[in-house]
């Protein structure tokens, strides 16, 4: 159990009240099936137990090397999954105990922005139509002119001309199919948003743009988001909290800045000694942590630490005992053997 667990547990909810979503020993395991009668026969342990909490107005970064998870713990949020075990907690509500109905209406407040805004967005569709959908389907409005008037509003919102309101998908930009994707997913009046790589197929110069927009928006509308990603200067940019994820697991949680100053963990401070840095002399002169092998199978994970078979210091306990995710002092949590003991 984690302290904030802990602290919950003993009563001291009033520390908690900011807390738009809570999250508790989250699992999501999806089922290997063989045979005609689909025998179970295993499973895909994709998200092994993790636990967090995010603020009501900030932004929860969530980085890691490809099949770490990230993107499983975003769909899990959303209750877009039937969760294996655990909790997830949005504005005091068990996602999981909400019946269909209510959480048919809930879902208007928990929006998602994707990756691939082209493979998002209706190609048949108009932009107006696309951005107004929502309202439609959760009868919200079926007024044509309430569904213009909020796709008006929405582009200019996110810097989209609302003159090009009637042309199609294929007729944009990337940068700017990813502002529509925005504007559809704040056409409901959310207040959680998980942003799911939405800037890795950008250029870089208009990750920028995407980036200082969706800060831009967060503060006006006191937005809470969950930025997923792997590129750790851009997720820094954006996140208060940092959570570093390996194999299903948070390896390492805490402030963004904390984080990138004094990482605890080997395989964080692999990820970020990896990070370009702007000052090539900078640059050249620091050291790098170079992992071997790759990334386990999250079918068949290894005994105690999930990163034992690919950090340069692992030892006989970490490769038996599943170290403790614990906070080692300031709200710095990690999940190591050798944190918190002087190296």
């Amino acid at each position: 159990m984690t302290p904030e667990a802990a602290a919950r547990t003993a009563g001291h909810d009033l520390e908690h009240l900011d807390d738009i979503m809570r999250v508790e020993h989250l699992k999501m395991h999806f089922p290997i099936t063989k045979g005609l009668l689909k025998r179970q026969v295993g499973s895909v342990k994709a998200v092994d137990g993790v636990s967090f909490t995010i603020k009501r107005g900030q932004t929860l970064g969530l980085v890691g090397e490809s099949g770490s998870g990230k993107s499983t713990v975003g769909h899990c949020l959303l209750n877009r999954y039937k969760i294996t075990d655990g909790d997830i907690f949005f504005e005091g509500n068990n996602l999981k105990n909400v019946p269909p109905a209510a959480m048919r209406r809930m879902r208007k407040n928990l929006q998602m922005i994707t990756q691939d805004p082209f493979a998002s967005l209706d190609p048949r569709m108009d932009i107006q139509a696309a951005i107004s959908e929502g309202l439609r389907i959760h009868k919200i409005s079926s007024n044509p002119k309430e569904l213009e008037e909020t796709a008006v509003r929405m582009m200019e919102l996110v810097g989209i001309n609302p003159d090009f309101r009637r042309r199609y998908p294929h007729e944009f930009s990337g940068g700017q199919r990813q502002r529509i994707s925005i504007a559809r997913a704040l056409a409901l009046q959310p207040s959680f948003i998980v942003c799911d790589e939405v800037v890795s197929a950008l250029d870089v110069s208009i990750q920028a743009q995407i980036i200082t927009l969706l800060m831009k928006l967060q503060k006006e509308l006191n937005l809470t988001y969950v930025f997923i990603g792997h590129d750790l200067s851009v997720v820094r940019h954006i996140s208060n909290d940092v959570a570093v994820m390996y194999l299903g697991k948070i390896m390492e949680l805490t402030g963004s800045g904390q984080l990138y100053e004094k990482p605890l963990h080997p395989y964080t401070q692999a990820l970020i000694s990896a990070a370009p840095i702007p000052d090539p002399i900078v640059d050249r002169a620091r050291e790098r942590i170079l992992l071997k092998g790759e990334i386990p199978s999250p079918i068949n994970p290894p005994k105690g630490c999930n990163f034992c078979t690919r950090c340069p210091y692992a030892d006989a306990r970490c490769r038996e005992e599943e170290p403790e995710f614990k906070d080692v002092g300031g709200r710095h949590f990690v999940a190591c053997h050798r944190a918190g003991q002087g190296g």
